[in-house]
Protein backbone atom coordinates (compact mmCIF):
# COMPACT_ATOMS: atom_id res chain seq x y z
CA UNK A 1 0.00 0.00 0.00
CA UNK A 2 1.41 3.24 -0.88
CA UNK A 3 0.72 6.32 0.56
CA UNK A 4 1.69 9.96 -1.03
CA UNK A 5 2.89 13.17 1.05
CA UNK A 6 0.89 15.12 -1.76
CA UNK A 7 -2.10 15.92 0.20
CA UNK A 8 -5.45 18.29 0.81
CA UNK A 9 -7.97 17.96 3.46
CA UNK A 10 -10.74 20.44 4.67
CA UNK A 11 -13.08 20.25 7.26
CA UNK A 12 -16.20 22.91 8.33
CA UNK A 13 -17.32 22.36 11.64
CA UNK A 14 -19.85 25.05 13.71
CA UNK A 15 -21.61 25.39 17.19
CA UNK A 16 -24.06 28.65 18.87
CA UNK A 17 -20.96 30.78 19.20
CA UNK A 18 -18.59 29.45 16.42
CA UNK A 19 -17.54 28.51 12.71
CA UNK A 20 -14.84 26.48 12.56
CA UNK A 21 -12.57 25.89 9.12
CA UNK A 22 -9.81 24.09 8.88
CA UNK A 23 -7.88 23.15 5.21
CA UNK A 24 -4.79 21.02 5.36
CA UNK A 25 -2.18 20.80 2.52
CA UNK A 26 0.86 19.19 2.14
CA UNK A 27 4.04 18.62 -0.37
CA UNK A 28 7.07 16.07 -0.02
CA UNK A 29 9.78 16.45 2.34
CA UNK A 30 12.40 14.48 3.87
CA UNK A 31 10.84 15.25 7.51
CA UNK A 32 8.20 16.02 9.19
CA UNK A 33 7.70 19.98 9.03
CA UNK A 34 4.50 21.39 10.07
CA UNK A 35 3.38 25.12 9.35
CA UNK A 36 0.48 26.52 11.09
CA UNK A 37 -1.33 29.57 10.57
CA UNK A 38 -3.99 30.02 13.52
CA UNK A 39 -5.80 32.63 14.80
CA UNK A 40 -5.03 34.34 18.29
CA UNK A 41 -7.83 32.79 19.88
CA UNK A 42 -6.71 29.16 19.28
CA UNK A 43 -2.91 29.68 19.94
CA UNK A 44 -2.68 28.30 23.48
CA UNK A 45 -3.88 24.58 21.28
CA UNK A 46 -0.89 25.06 18.69
CA UNK A 47 0.55 22.05 20.21
CA UNK A 48 -1.99 19.79 20.26
CA UNK A 49 -2.65 20.63 16.73
CA UNK A 50 1.30 19.93 16.37
CA UNK A 51 1.31 16.62 17.90
CA UNK A 52 -1.98 15.40 16.18
CA UNK A 53 -0.67 15.97 12.63
CA UNK A 54 2.84 14.37 13.38
CA UNK A 55 1.32 10.92 14.64
CA UNK A 56 -1.33 11.24 11.52
CA UNK A 57 0.85 12.56 8.76
CA UNK A 58 4.16 11.35 9.75
CA UNK A 59 5.98 13.18 6.53
CA UNK A 60 6.51 16.02 4.56
CA UNK A 61 5.86 19.72 4.53
CA UNK A 62 2.13 20.38 6.47
CA UNK A 63 0.15 23.50 5.96
CA UNK A 64 -2.65 24.08 7.84
CA UNK A 65 -4.81 26.90 8.07
CA UNK A 66 -7.60 27.40 10.83
CA UNK A 67 -10.45 30.39 10.06
CA UNK A 68 -12.66 31.06 13.31
CA UNK A 69 -15.49 33.27 12.74
CA UNK A 70 -18.15 34.24 15.24
CA UNK A 71 -21.29 34.15 15.37
CA UNK A 72 -23.63 37.00 15.54
CA UNK A 73 -25.07 35.77 19.12
CA UNK A 74 -21.67 36.03 20.24
CA UNK A 75 -21.98 39.57 21.95
CA UNK A 76 -19.05 41.28 24.09
CA UNK A 77 -21.28 42.70 26.37
CA UNK A 78 -24.12 41.78 28.79
CA UNK A 79 -26.34 43.39 31.00
CA UNK A 80 -25.35 42.97 34.92
CA UNK A 81 -28.73 42.64 36.33
CA UNK A 82 -27.74 42.77 40.19
CA UNK A 83 -26.50 46.70 39.32
CA UNK A 84 -29.53 47.26 37.27
CA UNK A 85 -31.73 46.55 40.04
CA UNK A 86 -29.97 48.73 42.30
CA UNK A 87 -30.22 51.81 40.08
CA UNK A 88 -34.05 50.92 40.05
CA UNK A 89 -34.52 50.76 43.49
CA UNK A 90 -32.40 53.97 44.01
CA UNK A 91 -34.29 55.93 41.23
CA UNK A 92 -37.35 54.33 42.75
CA UNK A 93 -36.45 56.01 46.24
CA UNK A 94 -35.11 59.57 44.66
CA UNK A 95 -38.61 60.10 43.23
CA UNK A 96 -40.68 58.47 46.46
CA UNK A 97 -38.64 61.58 48.34
CA UNK A 98 -38.24 64.40 45.98
CA UNK A 99 -41.42 63.70 44.56
CA UNK A 100 -39.78 63.22 40.83
CA UNK A 101 -41.92 62.52 38.38
CA UNK A 102 -38.80 61.90 35.76
CA UNK A 103 -38.05 58.56 34.30
CA UNK A 104 -34.79 56.95 33.17
CA UNK A 105 -35.00 55.55 29.27
CA UNK A 106 -32.92 52.46 28.22
CA UNK A 107 -30.10 54.70 26.86
CA UNK A 108 -29.95 56.59 30.20
CA UNK A 109 -29.88 53.55 31.91
CA UNK A 110 -27.03 51.89 29.47
CA UNK A 111 -25.05 55.42 30.72
CA UNK A 112 -24.72 54.32 34.31
CA UNK A 113 -21.68 52.70 35.73
CA UNK A 114 -21.26 48.87 35.44
CA UNK A 115 -24.71 48.73 34.23
CA UNK A 116 -22.89 46.41 30.97
CA UNK A 117 -20.11 44.42 31.91
CA UNK A 118 -17.45 42.70 29.26
CA UNK A 119 -17.86 39.43 28.94
CA UNK A 120 -15.15 36.87 30.32
CA UNK A 121 -13.67 35.60 27.05
CA UNK A 122 -12.79 32.50 28.51
CA UNK A 123 -16.34 31.70 29.65
CA UNK A 124 -17.24 32.25 26.25
CA UNK A 125 -14.21 30.40 24.32
CA UNK A 126 -15.03 27.42 26.66
CA UNK A 127 -16.28 25.54 23.68
CA UNK A 128 -13.80 26.57 21.49
CA UNK A 129 -11.20 24.00 21.94
CA UNK A 130 -13.44 21.14 21.46
CA UNK A 131 -14.68 22.32 18.20
CA UNK A 132 -11.36 23.22 17.02
CA UNK A 133 -9.70 19.60 18.04
CA UNK A 134 -12.59 17.90 16.48
CA UNK A 135 -12.53 19.79 13.19
CA UNK A 136 -8.88 19.28 12.86
CA UNK A 137 -9.12 15.38 13.12
CA UNK A 138 -12.39 15.45 10.54
CA UNK A 139 -9.98 17.82 8.47
CA UNK A 140 -6.62 15.17 8.79
CA UNK A 141 -9.17 12.10 8.25
CA UNK A 142 -10.11 13.93 4.82
CA UNK A 143 -6.26 14.51 4.04
CA UNK A 144 -5.54 10.88 4.56
CA UNK A 145 -7.91 9.62 2.64
CA UNK A 146 -6.56 12.26 -0.16
CA UNK A 147 -3.18 11.11 0.18
CA UNK A 148 -4.09 6.92 -0.29
CA UNK A 149 -6.13 7.96 -3.70
CA UNK A 150 -2.53 9.84 -5.06
CA UNK A 151 -0.95 6.97 -3.79
CA UNK A 152 -3.20 4.55 -6.02
CA UNK A 153 -1.98 7.23 -8.68
CA UNK A 154 1.72 6.43 -8.10
CA UNK A 155 1.62 2.83 -7.64
CA UNK A 156 0.00 2.62 -11.12
CA UNK A 157 3.00 4.95 -12.30
CA UNK A 158 5.63 2.89 -10.58
CA UNK A 159 4.41 -0.21 -11.97
CA UNK A 160 4.60 0.91 -15.12
CA UNK A 161 8.05 2.15 -15.43
CA UNK A 162 9.84 -1.31 -13.26
CA UNK A 163 7.76 -3.59 -16.38
CA UNK A 164 9.63 -1.24 -18.92
CA UNK A 165 13.17 -2.09 -16.78
CA UNK A 166 12.48 -5.64 -16.19
CA UNK A 167 11.78 -5.86 -20.09
CA UNK A 168 14.91 -3.96 -21.22
CA UNK A 169 16.59 -6.16 -18.69
CA UNK A 170 15.80 -9.26 -20.24
CA UNK A 171 17.02 -7.93 -23.66
CA UNK A 172 20.52 -6.90 -22.60
CA UNK A 173 20.69 -10.44 -20.38
CA UNK A 174 19.58 -12.09 -24.05
CA UNK A 175 22.57 -9.78 -26.13
CA UNK A 176 24.96 -10.34 -23.60
CA UNK A 177 24.81 -14.24 -23.80
CA UNK A 178 24.71 -14.19 -27.62
CA UNK A 179 27.30 -11.39 -27.70
CA UNK A 180 30.38 -14.02 -25.80
CA UNK A 181 31.25 -15.99 -28.88
CA UNK A 182 31.39 -12.50 -31.41
CA UNK A 183 33.42 -10.49 -28.31
CA UNK A 184 36.34 -13.72 -28.52
CA UNK A 185 36.37 -13.38 -32.53
CA UNK A 186 36.72 -9.78 -32.35
CA UNK A 187 39.08 -9.84 -29.66
CA UNK A 188 41.02 -12.33 -31.60
CA UNK A 189 40.92 -10.66 -34.72
CA UNK A 190 42.66 -7.15 -32.81
CA UNK A 191 45.49 -9.32 -31.44
CA UNK A 192 46.21 -10.69 -34.88
CA UNK A 193 46.14 -6.92 -36.25
CA UNK A 194 48.02 -5.58 -33.31
CA UNK A 195 50.39 -8.31 -32.90
CA UNK A 196 51.42 -9.94 -36.19
CA UNK A 197 53.45 -13.10 -34.67
CA UNK A 198 50.24 -13.88 -32.98
CA UNK A 199 51.05 -17.40 -34.80
CA UNK A 200 54.31 -17.44 -32.52
CA UNK A 201 51.81 -17.32 -29.02
CA UNK A 202 51.04 -20.31 -27.16
CA UNK A 203 47.13 -21.04 -27.57
CA UNK A 204 46.42 -21.74 -24.10
CA UNK A 205 48.37 -18.33 -22.91
CA UNK A 206 46.35 -16.87 -25.80
CA UNK A 207 42.89 -17.70 -24.64
CA UNK A 208 44.25 -17.28 -20.97
CA UNK A 209 44.91 -13.63 -21.53
CA UNK A 210 41.63 -13.13 -23.74
CA UNK A 211 39.32 -15.11 -20.96
CA UNK A 212 40.49 -12.23 -18.21
CA UNK A 213 39.70 -9.41 -20.61
CA UNK A 214 36.04 -11.41 -21.14
CA UNK A 215 35.58 -11.96 -17.58
CA UNK A 216 36.20 -8.04 -16.73
CA UNK A 217 33.53 -7.23 -19.52
CA UNK A 218 30.93 -9.99 -18.05
CA UNK A 219 28.03 -8.34 -16.80
CA UNK A 220 26.61 -11.53 -15.76
CA UNK A 221 26.48 -10.88 -11.77
CA UNK A 222 25.00 -7.11 -12.68
CA UNK A 223 22.00 -8.31 -13.87
CA UNK A 224 21.15 -11.03 -11.29
CA UNK A 225 21.95 -8.13 -8.35
CA UNK A 226 19.48 -5.94 -10.49
CA UNK A 227 17.01 -8.32 -10.92
CA UNK A 228 16.85 -9.19 -7.19
CA UNK A 229 16.86 -5.47 -6.41
CA UNK A 230 13.58 -5.10 -8.79
CA UNK A 231 11.98 -8.24 -7.01
CA UNK A 232 12.99 -6.37 -3.75
CA UNK A 233 11.55 -2.94 -4.99
CA UNK A 234 8.20 -4.79 -5.70
CA UNK A 235 8.11 -6.64 -3.02
CA UNK A 236 8.05 -2.94 -1.02
CA UNK A 237 5.73 -1.92 -3.80
CA UNK A 238 3.03 -4.23 -2.29
CA UNK A 239 3.80 -4.24 1.44
CA UNK A 240 1.30 -2.79 4.16
CA UNK A 241 4.15 -0.29 4.87
CA UNK A 242 4.41 2.72 3.04
CA UNK A 243 8.47 2.67 3.43
CA UNK A 244 9.48 5.46 1.30
CA UNK A 245 13.20 5.44 2.56
CA UNK A 246 13.96 2.28 1.54
CA UNK A 247 12.46 2.53 -1.86
CA UNK A 248 14.70 5.64 -2.30
CA UNK A 249 17.62 3.15 -1.09
CA UNK A 250 17.07 0.59 -3.46
CA UNK A 251 17.17 2.68 -6.54
CA UNK A 252 20.15 4.11 -5.83
CA UNK A 253 21.79 0.54 -5.85
CA UNK A 254 19.64 -0.37 -9.32
CA UNK A 255 21.63 3.07 -10.26
CA UNK A 256 24.72 2.07 -9.70
CA UNK A 257 24.63 -1.42 -11.24
CA UNK A 258 23.10 -0.31 -14.36
CA UNK A 259 25.85 2.53 -14.28
CA UNK A 260 28.73 -0.68 -14.36
CA UNK A 261 26.42 -2.44 -16.73
CA UNK A 262 26.81 0.19 -19.59
CA UNK A 263 30.56 1.06 -18.33
CA UNK A 264 31.53 -2.44 -19.00
CA UNK A 265 29.87 -3.21 -22.22
CA UNK A 266 31.41 -2.50 -25.26
CA UNK A 267 28.29 -3.77 -27.11
CA UNK A 268 26.20 -0.56 -28.64
CA UNK A 269 22.70 -1.97 -28.31
CA UNK A 270 23.00 -2.57 -24.53
CA UNK A 271 24.34 0.66 -24.40
CA UNK A 272 21.41 2.21 -26.05
CA UNK A 273 19.50 -0.14 -24.02
CA UNK A 274 21.13 1.06 -20.19
CA UNK A 275 20.10 4.83 -21.51
CA UNK A 276 16.16 3.40 -21.47
CA UNK A 277 16.76 1.74 -18.18
CA UNK A 278 18.37 5.47 -16.52
CA UNK A 279 15.71 7.11 -18.12
CA UNK A 280 12.82 5.04 -16.50
CA UNK A 281 14.92 4.56 -13.32
CA UNK A 282 14.85 8.14 -13.00
CA UNK A 283 10.91 8.84 -13.62
CA UNK A 284 10.30 6.13 -11.07
CA UNK A 285 12.73 8.26 -8.76
CA UNK A 286 10.78 10.88 -9.39
CA UNK A 287 7.71 9.60 -8.31
CA UNK A 288 8.84 7.70 -5.12
CA UNK A 289 10.26 11.13 -4.20
CA UNK A 290 6.31 11.62 -3.40
CA UNK A 291 6.10 7.94 -1.11
CA UNK A 292 5.83 8.61 2.39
Amino acid sequence: MITSMTGYGKSENKNKNFSVNVEIKSVNNRFFEPILKLPRSIKDYEQIITNLLKKECERGRIYINISIIRNNNYNHFRLNKNILKSYLSIIKEMNQHANLKESFSAINLMKLPEILENVDLNEKNRGIKNITISTVKSAIKDFKKFRLREGKNLYIEINKYLKKIKNTLHKIEKFSKKNTQKELANYKKKIKNYMPNFSKLEDDRLYQEIAIIIEKKDISEEIVRLNSHLDLFNSYLNSKKSEGKKKNFLLQEMNREINTIGSKSDNIKIKHLVVDIKNNLEKTREQVQNIL
